[in-house]
């Protein structure tokens, strides 16, 4: 089988589903299908009315946002109260007026329906609007700026000495090194270029927050043409003792008595200095929005590229001439850095290398729809190659072993007559589990499972879900335990042609799953139109919401976008999560993502996209994950 029959089996299928309904007249792109009578809930319903998808944007949608069709069928046609991410953790805890089903509906469309909606109080019910938001964050353990620093009381003193208790680094620039003074810190630069120092360590404004109190000291008997500025600011990490301008900083300047906001090098809002007592407080967001305050009244929020900030360092900077005791002056800062879930904020992300036996081999670093699980044993990674599965070790970040060269699952029953692929790994009990998609002779896809021992698999004889009713196939499953829930997604092609997502719950897998109906996931995911796609799910709890990765393609191009919710039911789509890189491996795109959460990371298997092939990539990221509002 090749490389690419996996995609030539969803264009038959899409084919197929097309002309049979052509020759019906038409169809219903309603579903409730799946083997699930025997689950838990065991009712299907309709999917919904469906919504405008889009890639484009914080909701990842290009017209009406489908959470808006959210309705109180949902509520009320779903166990809701198992369905939450975190049984300890219920939004209904902390919201005022959701007594009824149309009352959380109306909570979290309120929550949802634009950017920067999650920014109001009662949102922090739902734990989803802790991710990309800025909000919900944890202070780092080993914070790369000082706390507190006063310069006032190193009078007299060089900087390395006042600085000296703080054990951070410093690096000064400028053709004369910094005066303390009583008023504080002279940056000391000249009339044509600043003089100052850069603080403490690397600061990755892309995915932690920055909050920087600070106090100047006004210069004395200082003229509308006197030359005296200081200021503090974020710059980008250019070198070794070099200032790469003010990125975004608040600047006192004597001679107009204000204080400037510079983003990127340019003035963009000024305010009235004060006095020597005024405190001025930054905030900088991941999400690329830096909030001012002044004597704790917000002045305005104003964006910037906190992408250009991932190796900041912090400095001190200014301009002075005349005599220091008075002159412009810090007088006193004080920084906290926090780590926040920013979901494009990536900090590692490499071609995953493939050893067998302790030797590279690149036949396999080509293996497609990757999935990782860790577990008490070892984390385990798989992977389909050629319609076949192999499931191998992690060695670290990056590295997979395999003991031999043989696939752990391959075509032995009649639904797999087509191959096998798209493997989960799910570890239960110290049993790893695989689920996967085994096609039929059709093209027709049908989810089994596994128990995998050493390199053997223990399949089971029938598959878990088969498609019925309007679903022509189901393939690409994820699957997560949730306390004493076992849930999955797979994507449904519809008998119309139409591909969705559709979310399940079991007890037992065995026994069936219970389709979860009436949500909004299948409006956010429906795709009926062969230049675009939706694959490759893959589902995740962290800091107590679900993450839903997903692939899209539009066109020849892939990325990969992040959708999250509370209870399966409402989604709040974030866009792209993990995209092009421009270099390397996945210069052109990335998909085929699977996630998992670890401590306070976020780590993930995928494939990238160079133009040529596909290839087996991994990626991690900060993002904490006990910073979601706790029951009262």
């Amino acid at each position: 089988m090749s490389r690419n029959r996996r995609d030539q089996r969803r264009w038959w299928l899409w084919i197929t589903a097309v002309l049979a309904a052509l020759s019906a007249g038409c169809a219903s792109s309603d579903s409730a299908s799946g083997n699930f009578e025997a689950g838990p809930a065991g009712t299907g319903g309709s999917a919904g009315t469906r919504g405008d998808g889009g890639p484009d944007g914080l909701n990842g949608q290009a017209g009406q946002p489908p959470f808006l069709d959210a309705s109180a069928e949902g509520v009320e046609n779903n166990p809701i109260e198992q369905l939450f991410a975190d049984p300890q953790r219920s939004p209904l805890d902390f919201l005022t007026d959701a007594e009824s089903p149309q009352g959380y509906v109306d909570a979290a469309v309120a929550c949802y329906s634009e950017p920067g909606a999650c920014e109001a109080s009662e949102c922090a019910a739902f734990a989803s609007c802790c991710v990309a938001t800025g909000r919900c964050c944890k202070p780092v353990v080993d914070p790369p700026l000082p706390e507190s620093l006063d310069f006032r009381s190193c009078d007299g003193l060089t900087l390395d000495a006042c600085t000296a208790n703080e054990l951070f680094s410093l690096d000064v620039f400028g053709e004369q090194e910094p005066v303390l003074t009583a008023g504080g810190l002279v940056p000391n630069g000249t009339a044509t270029s600043e003089g100052g120092a850069l603080l403490g360590d690397v600061v990755d404004l892309a995915s932690e927050r920055a909050l920087v109190e600070v106090q100047f000291s006004l210069p004395v008997d200082c003229s509308g043409s006197c030359l005296q500025s200081a200021g503090v600011a974020f710059t980008p990490n250019t070198g070794f003792d070099e200032f790469g301008g003010a990125e975004v900083g608040l600047l006192l300047s004597g001679s107009r008595g204000v204080v400037s906001l510079m983003i990127g090098g340019q003035v963009a809002d000024s305010f009235d200095a004060g006095s020597d007592a005024t405190t001025w407080l930054m905030v900088l967001s991941p999400t690329g929005m830096v909030e001012v305050e002044r004597n704790g009244i917000v002045q305005g929020a104003y964006p910037f590229d906190s992408e250009s900030l991932r190796d900041a360092r912090f400095a001190f900077f200014g301009r002075n001439l005349g005599a220091n005791d008075d002159s412009a002056a810090i007088a006193r800062i004080a920084a906290q850095i926090e780590t926040c879930d920013n979901p494009r904020a990536w900090d590692g992300r490499a071609p995953l290398s493939v050893t067998v036996r302790g030797n590279v081999d690149r036949e396999l670093m080509m293996g497609r729809e990757p999935s990782i699980a860790a577990g008490a044993q070892f984390t385990a990674v798989a992977f389909e190659l050629d319609g076949q599965i192999f499931v191998g070790q992690e060695e670290g970040d990056g590295l997979v072993a395999f003991a031999t060269p043989d696939p752990t699952i391959f075509p032995t029953e009649p639904f797999e007559a087509g191959g096998v692929g798209e493997p989960e790994l799910f570890w239960f009990m110290d049993e790893l589990f695989v689920f996967y998609t085994g096609y039929d002779a059709g093209g027709a896809g049908r989810i089994g499972s596994a128990v995998v021992t050493g390199n053997v698999a223990q399949k089971s004889l029938d598959p878990v879900l088969t498609p019925q009713t309007d679903v022509l196939s189901y393939d690409s499953p994820t699957v997560m335990l949730r306390d004493d829930l076992i849930v999955m997604i797979a994507r449904a092609t519809l008998q119309s042609g139409v591909t969705e997502l559709h979310a399940f719950y079991s007890v037992d897998p065995n026994t069936g799953w219970a389709r979860i109906v009436d949500g909004t996931l299948e409006q956010l995911t429906r795709i009926d139109d062969p230049t675009s796609e939706i694959d490759s799910p893959s589902l995740i709890v962290h800091n107590s919401a679900y993450h839903l990765y997903y692939a899209r393609r539009i066109g020849t191009r892939w990325t990969i976008e992040l959708a999250v919710s509370d209870e399966l039911l409402f989604w709040r789509p974030l866009g792209e999560a993990l995209g092009a890189s421009g270099e390397g491996f996945d210069s052109l795109g990335a998909r085929g993502a699977d996630a998992q959460s670890v401590n306070d990371r976020i780590e993930m298997v995928y494939m990238g996209q160079d133009g040529v092939s596909f290839r087996l990539g991994y990626a991690s990221r900060a993002a904490p994950a006990d910073t979601a509002l706790t029951a009262p």
